[in-house]
């Protein structure tokens, strides 16, 4: 009986891997930092999100001669601060400028309809009824839009010490990650126990080389759509295109959910500046670029490596959107990866052994 207590003993302990129990215990201690912090941890996530995507780039230039890895990614960096700020400042006043005029021309289309024709003409105190029931709505809209921009405005002021916080660490931590990435890759073997160190690191480097396949792909997806959104809307004779085309590449890092992100002020553009026929134009644009997108970039350029099911994909986007906000959109994929390959390495290897 002891000696049968003594074998499972020992089958338990070689079947048991201490670095799996180390791998959950730091995922739930992320977890909860992030809970006590969102704003800090968020801007970290979003920083070494953005340091991924500048390595790509950076990765292109230091094969140039003379240009050093270090180099390569400062201009690097540079490069994609300087197209974040560009584009922020461009989104927000058309944003708000093109509502505007939505608003504006919803307004005067309301006031202009004729709703005599509708009643014939046969009851005037009807008509005026309704035209006064209409003013009243549309003066509601607008003291709603008011009160809700003030709203806003207090917010923002409020938020704005932590804001600040999280925009300084966001900008430090996008642009020394990758300069410091071989550093935390020399000290890795120093957050694991020396009997499944070997077998972490291994772990380690593989999902680090498929989120990098991952984003480098993204990448050239992104710009490429970019480019086709951007002259889509230049023959489409949309206003900013190049505005549009660029807002299409950036949010496109977003699976699924960019492409209506994107739409959004595509959309304002055309039935302010151009019509129905404009946001007939813009459709058909989204549409084939999204279509192009879906059945040649994303089948060539990311291949079958990733092998990630785009119903796994959807559920991890707004399960982590849920859990983590806005930072959960672009952490979905990359933690969908980890547990995959955690899954894989750790879980299911564990299982054929018992």
């Amino acid at each position: 009986m002891i000696n049968r207590m003594n074998r499972l003993k020992q089958q338990n302990r070689r079947y048991s891997d201490p670095t799996l129990w180390i791998f959950l215990i730091y995922f739930f201690v992320f977890i909860l930092l992030f809970k006590l912090s969102p704003s800090i941890l968020g801007a970290l996530t979003l920083g070494w999100y953005l340091s991924m995507i500048i390595e790509v780039p950076a990765r292109a230039l230091s094969k140039v001669k003379f240009i050093s890895y270090k180099l390569a990614v400062i201009i690097s960096s540079i490069f994609i601060f300087a197209l974040l700020v560009v584009g922020i400042s461009l989104f927000i006043p058309i944003l708000i400028e093109e509502g505007k005029m939505l608003f504006d021309l919803v307004v005067r289309g309301v006031r202009s309809f004729e709703l005599g024709e509708i009643f014939n003409g046969n009851n005037e105190a009807v008509v005026e009824r309704v035209v006064s029931v209409t003013d009243s709505f549309l003066s509601n809209v607008g003291e709603q839009a008011a009160n809700l921009g003030g709203e806003a405005l207090n917010w923002t002021v409020q938020h704005v010490p932590n804001a600040t916080t999280a925009v300084l660490i966001f900008v430090i931590t996008a642009s020394y990650f990758t300069a410091l990435y071989p550093l935390l890759k020399a000290n890795l073997w120093r957050f694991f126990p020396r009997s499944g160190r070997e077998k972490a690191r291994v772990f380690i480097s593989a999902f680090y080389r498929d989120l990098q396949h991952f984003i480098g792909g993204q990448v050239i997806i992104a710009l490429i759509v970019g480019v086709l959104m951007g002259l889509g809307m230049l023959i489409a004779g949309i206003p900013y295109p190049l505005f549009l085309g660029f807002l299409a590449g950036i949010t496109n890092f977003i699976p699924f959910l960019g492409v209506v992100i994107a739409g959004i002020p595509a959309v304002l553009v055309a039935l302010t500046r151009v019509g129905v026929w404009g946001l007939v134009k813009v459709l058909i644009v989204i549409i084939v670029t999204n279509q192009i997108e879906s059945w040649v970039l994303s089948p060539r350029i990311q291949g079958r490596r990733m092998k990630l099911n785009w119903f796994a994909i959807v559920v991890a986007i707004f399960f982590c959107a849920q859990f983590f906000g806005v930072v959960g959109v672009l952490l979905a994929i990359p933690l969908l990866i980890f547990f995959r390959d955690f899954w894989i390495q750790y879980v299911q290897n564990t299982y054929e052994k018992i």
